[in-house]
């Protein structure tokens, strides 16, 4: 199943953040920008579920949303 993703919204430092919005998932990607010491940029992807973060950086993880059975 892939992420549904909310609107991105942006920090003054240039950061953005989104949030998977399927039930159990929930998954935050933070994409952070960086000018390093000697000028160059630097950017990269973290990814959290609730205040922890799970990955730095590589492939998106999956998502883990809830299937919620449909009445018939």
């Amino acid at each position: 199943m892939n992420h549904k993703w909310s609107e991105k919204t942006r920090a003054p430092n240039g950061d953005s953040r989104k949030v998977c919005t399927r039930e159990g998932c929930e998954i935050v990607c933070v994409s952070r920008h960086r000018i390093e010491p000697n000028g160059r940029q630097d950017h990269y992807k973290e990814w959290f579920r609730g205040s922890a973060r799970i990955q730095i950086g590589g492939n998106t993880p999956a998502c883990e949303a809830v299937e919620v059975p449909v009445d018939a």
